[in-house]
C-alpha cells in the first residue's frame, strides 16, 4: 500500500525537456545534412578533377601519335564524340567545342559530365593543323611542324580571340572575362561538377565564366580559381611552352 501523504512520482517528460531534445535532434540533423552535402560536392569535384586529368593525358597521347591537337566537337551537346568534319577539314575558326572523346580513344560520358575543350589556332600557330616543316631536314612525321607551331604560339601576343583566361583575376570571381592580362594556353578543358551558382540553362553543371565557354565564348575560368559556394568547376590548361617541352622530351 502507498503511504498516505507521499506524492506519486511522474515518469514522463516536461514540455521544456521535450523542446530541448527536439532542438538537439534538429541541430544533429542539420549538421548531418550539411556534412553529407559537403561530402557529395567534394565527391563530384574529385570526379571532375579525375576526368580533366584523364583528358589532359589523352590529349598528350593524341599529340604524340598525330603531331597535332584534335579539332573540337562542335555539336550542341557533344553527342558526336568526334572531331568536327574529320581531321582534314576542321573549320579554321573552330577553337572551342566539346572534347572529342572517341577521337581520343575515350568513352563518351553522360551529358552532365562532358568536358568543354578549347585549342589555340593562330596564324602560323594552328595546333589543329600545323604546317609541316623543320629546320634540320624533312619533317616526315610532322614533329617539326608541330614544334614550330607551338613555339610560335608561345611567342604570340595575348589575344581574347583565342581560348583564354585572365591572369589578373585568376583567383577572383569578379571580371573573370574582362580581358585583363589574357593567357592563351595551347589547350584547355573545363570539367563541370555541380550547379553551384544555380544558373540552370542548357549546360547547368558549368559555373561562372564556364557557362559562356560551354556555348561559344573563348573565355574560361583560370585553373587557379578556388572552389566556393557558387563555383566548383575544374579547369586544366597546358601552355604552348609546357607542351613543347614535353613533346621534345617524349620524341628525343
Amino acid at each position: 500500500m502507498r503511504r498516505c501523504g507521499v506524492p506519486a512520482r511522474h515518469t514522463g517528460f516536461t514540455l521544456v525537456e521535450v523542446a530541448v531534445v527536439a532542438g538537439i535532434l534538429g541541430l544533429l540533423a542539420l549538421t548531418m545534412t550539411s556534412a553529407f552535402a559537403g561530402m557529395e560536392q567534394a565527391r563530384q569535384q574529385n570526379t571532375a578533377q579525375a576526368h580533366a586529368e584523364a583528358a589532359r593525358q589523352a590529349l598528350r597521347t593524341f599529340v604524340l601519335r598525330n603531331k597535332r591537337l584534335p579539332c573540337p566537337d562542335n555539336s550542341t551537346f557533344g553527342d558526336r564524340g568526334r572531331e568536327a568534319n574529320g581531321a582534314a577539314s576542321c573549320p579554321g575558326d573552330l577553337r572551342v567545342g566539346w572534347l572529342p572523346y572517341e577521337s581520343l580513344g575515350l568513352q563518351v560520358p553522360v551529358r552532365s559530365q562532358r568536358l568543354r575543350y578549347g585549342v589555340h589556332r593562330g596564324t602560323n600557330a594552328d595546333l589543329v593543323a600545323p604546317l609541316h616543316g623543320a629546320v634540320d631536314g624533312p619533317d616526315l612525321e610532322g614533329t617539326g611542324g608541330l614544334a614550330r607551331a607551338l613555339a610560335t604560339a608561345a611567342m604570340a601576343a595575348p589575344s581574347t580571340d583565342q581560348p583564354y583566361y585572365s591572369a589578373a583575376n585568376a583567383t577572383s570571381s569578379t571580371d573573370a572575362c574582362a580581358g585583363a592580362d589574357p593567357v592563351n594556353p595551347a589547350f584547355v578543358v573545363a570539367a563541370p561538377a555541380t550547379d553551384r551558382d544555380a544558373d540552370g540553362g542548357a549546360h547547368p553543371g558549368f559555373d561562372g565564366p564556364n557557362r559562356g565557354f560551354a556555348t561559344s565564348s573563348p573565355c574560361v575560368a583560370a585553373p587557379a580559381r578556388p572552389a566556393t559556394d557558387v563555383y566548383d568547376d575544374v579547369v586544366v590548361a597546358e601552355s604552348a611552352t609546357t607542351l613543347l617541352g614535353w613533346l621534345s622530351a617524349a620524341t628525343r
